[in-house]
């Protein structure tokens, strides 16, 4: 697929990395920059350097024969005129824009879409992420969630803590609590665990696993210590990602929102003066404030300040006052790392990134793939594929499980079939229309499996289907 980024921005190197290495012919856009220069003889794409918008750039990127066009710059303004020009001057069939301006957001059933500005899929960071910290909310104890087919299914990667109850035993002993589950991946350290429904789970071990929503809180609390439901949940806000939390959470919990100026503190309050939200002006990183206004008798403490480093220090801090789970955004990947070799304890960290990335792949929605989701900071994904075609037309339909030739580091794990959730195991048969779950141990394997899965060449959907 031919495919313009426009913005080099994190997202928009990130995406491009990713797109590359699928075998997808990219063209990234953006103002002259020496960092941009830098990308050219890294990645095995297409640069060009100049007004992102203008119809003359977009010229130059080949937009008379680019299929899609996805623009991540940080000007909402921008993004939009890029994809206008993209669509009335070049007839690019497929727009996708980053989004920010809440404005634009409250009324994008009307300004976005084919009678309107023609923009086809909306990325809004700030809802995109609140949206991954509300699973971890719902589903305590995991540290990534995966939703698929239409949230039916989620794929979690869960790390194993002590005090869970099942610390110590085999890995198949999951499966005496539910066996409508499938385990798909055990990691110790940095390395896959092979055979490891055998080995027994240690305390740091990473388990993925996929189920049907409303069976994953009783696998999650067989793994880590359960925990009391949350009734009130405090935000360390300055961040759009932290009003959209603290909105979004005031009808369900108690929620505190700490904003770190007077000026923020203000505009926070007339945004959320509907709702119950209780606003502090202070730093969430000082001792003294938090224990003044007992932060530290929260449930829940979530960092999404602007700030990596005060969101670190916050958590550490309350997490070892008086033991606060904590979630804690991360922007940085150097931060990350940090948090993970502190010694102390950070309950989950979230990356923007993973779940930005995650679903702008999942809108461009290339060759039968519907969702995608990064686990293990972008290492490995799982992916929602819907078959198509007929016996004749596919390498997959009508055939067993173990007949396949998967590629090595891929395991298929559960299938909707109409309304019907089913497990794959050695003897499943996939159908046309079946909606397949699988997990890639690497990013490398997405390509072969999709050319697997996707019809022969001369498939005609209109004779065949």
């Amino acid at each position: 697929m031919k495919i313009i980024i426009v913005g080099a921005t994190r997202v928009g190197i990130e995406l491009a990395e990713y797109l590359v290495s699928g075998g997808h012919a990219i063209t990234l856009v953006d103002v002259p920059s020496e960092a941009l220069s830098q990308i050219a003889s890294r990645l095995d794409l297409r640069v060009v350097q100049d007004i992102p918008s203008l119809p003359s750039t977009l010229k130059k990127a080949g937009a008379e024969n680019a299929e899609l066009i996805v623009a991540t710059t940080d000007s909402d303004e921008t993004n939009i005129t890029a994809c206008c020009v993209a669509a009335f001057l070049f007839r690019v069939p497929r727009k996708i824009a980053r989004i920010r301006a809440q404005d634009y957001l409250n009324e994008s059933d009307e300004i976005f879409g084919a009678n309107a500005i023609p923009i086809d899929n909306i990325i809004s960071p700030e809802h995109i992420t609140a949206d991954a910290i509300i699973d971890l909310l719902e589903l305590p104890g995991a540290s990534c969630v995966g939703n698929f087919c239409d949230k039916r299914i989620v794929m979690i990667e869960v790390k194993c803590t002590r005090g869970g109850k099942l610390i110590g035993h085999k890995v198949d002993s999951i499966l005496k609590l539910d066996d409508k589950i499938k385990i798909i991946a055990l990691h110790r350290g940095q390395e896959a665990v092979q055979n490891f429904l055998n080995e027994y789970i240690a305390e740091g071990d990473l388990i993925c696993f996929c189920c049907e929503r409303s069976r994953a809180r009783s696998i999650l609390t067989a793994l880590v210590p359960t925990e009391s439901s949350a009734k009130v949940i405090t935000i360390a806000g300055g961040s759009h990602i932290a009003d959209e939390l603290a909105r979004r959470l005031s009808s369900r919990y108690q929620v505190k929102l700490i904003e770190p100026s007077h000026e923020r503190a203000l505009k926070s309050s007339d945004k959320l003066k509907d709702t119950s939200v209780e606003i502090f002006e202070a730093n969430a990183a000082n001792l003294e404030f938090l224990l003044e206004e007992h932060i530290n008798r929260s449930d829940r403490f979530i960092a999404a300040s602007q700030n990596d480093e005060n969101n670190i220090i916050a958590s550490l801090m309350l997490n070892s006052i008086d033991a606060v789970r904590t979630i804690t955004v991360l922007r940085e990947p150097a931060f990350n790392e940090v948090a993970k070799h502190t010694g102390k304890d950070i309950d989950t960290i979230v990356s923007p990134r993973e779940a930005i990335i995650s679903e702008l792949l999942s809108d461009i929605r290339q060759e039968g793939v519907e969702r995608v989701r990064l686990y293990r900071e972008g290492v490995s994904e799982g992916i929602e594929l819907c078959l198509r075609g007929t016996k004749h037309s596919s390498r997959v339909i009508g055939k067993k499980a173990q007949d396949l030739n998967l590629p090595k580091g891929v395991t298929l794990a559960m299938v909707m079939r109409n309304k019907k959730i089913l497990i794959v195991d050695n003897d499943f048969v996939f159908e046309s229309n079946d909606h397949v779950i699988a997990y890639l141990e690497e990013q490398k394997y997405m390509r072969s499996l999709v050319q697997l899965f996707k019809p022969r060449a001369f498939w005609i959907p209109s004779l065949w289907s």
